[in-house]
């Protein structure tokens, strides 16, 4: 009985030394020098119904490349544990339940991050938890390198980012028009061009649709294409109105051929005219791809009716790379 109390000691002894020698080898190789982090891709006032786009990124500061496998379903790399002030943590969606199948073959790619490099990506919180009411909420994410498998898969976790939910206003056109970083309704002022053309390309930046329309002149950008004006000329009141709300759509889901809706990494005006009706302003926007940046240089012309100035056509010259 002696001896095989001490056989079981002695096997126990084991098991726990190669646990805590395997944590010890594994944590290091995806921990030190890898920063995991959370923040919101364009911070804005949230509803129950909203979208909340969330920009995950990992960032290689070790001295050493750092590899891990990046699934198509994201949710076997990624979750979100959500929590009310109460620490009552909210349940996860239908969706990210039924893309957990653990039925369904994980597809995946390698990726290799050098020191230094970072690899980022966007994720809608709400298709990963659900029953978001109106309160007081801390986000926190978990990114699994080795994907989620097994009892104990290697993690990292995220900083905390707070989420607010307001109270639904019942009136998705009064709601489009809130201003999503302020809660204030959204309103025409006597701007100068520069500062329309400023605030314009700002809200673009940001992917703000309605303080992207604010100071654009719907129609007279869409005739710019000349087929869609003669189209535009010969329609009745209610087919313009339709075609107007149509291209619309088109630009806010990013599917008009519209150089406009091309989002810089920086810009800067260069020059400003302006009478007391028609202003342009011209501007240069950066571009950076990988190994380059690409240059343009864009013209705005405006006018101005009752005191707005309205941005009604462009045009862009390529100036290079840099």
């Amino acid at each position: 009985m002696g001896d095989r109390s001490i056989t079981l000691k002695k096997k126990l002894v084991s098991f726990i030394s190669l646990i805590l020698f395997i944590l010890i080898s594994a944590s290091p190789a995806y921990s030190e020098g890898i920063d995991f982090s959370i923040r919101y891709y364009d911070k804005k006032i949230y509803f129950p119904e909203s979208e909340i786009l969330i920009k995950v990124e990992i960032i290689n500061n070790s001295p050493n490349p750092y590899r891990f496998k990046l699934a198509d379903h994201r949710v076997f790399n990624l979750d979100f544990a959500v929590r009310t002030l109460q620490n009552r943590q909210l349940t996860h969606s239908e969706n990210y339940i039924i893309q957990r199948n653990p039925d369904q073959p994980v597809f995946f790619r390698e990726i290799t991050l050098a020191s230094g490099e970072q690899y980022s990506f966007i994720e809608d919180l709400t298709d990963y938890v659900e029953g978001l009411e109106p309160g007081v909420y801390v986000i926190q994410a978990t990114f699994y390198p080795e994907l989620e498998k097994g009892m104990m898969p290697v993690s990292l976790k995220s900083n905390y980012l707070n989420l607010s939910v307001r109270p639904s206003t019942g009136l998705p056109a009064l709601k489009a028009m809130i201003d999503e970083e302020t809660g204030q309704i959204l309103e025409k002022n006597p701007i100068p061009p520069d500062e329309v053309v400023m605030y314009m390309i700002n809200a673009r930046q940001k992917s703000q649709w309605e303080k992207f329309f604010l100071y654009l002149d719907i129609e007279s950008i869409m005739l710019r294409n000349p087929e869609t004006e003669q189209s535009y000329r010969r329609s009745s009141d209610a087919e313009r109105r339709e075609m107007l709300q149509n291209y619309k759509r088109e630009l806010s889901s990013e599917t008009a051929d519209e150089v406009i809706l091309l989002i810089p990494d920086e810009y800067e005006i260069i020059k400003t005219e302006y009478t007391t009706q028609n202003g342009k302003v011209i501007a240069l926007l950066k571009f950076r791809y990988p190994g380059y940046t690409e240059i343009k240089e864009y013209t705005y012309y405006l006018n101005r009716k009752d005191k707005i100035w309205y941005i009604y056509n462009y045009i862009v010259r390529n100036l290079g790379t840099e």
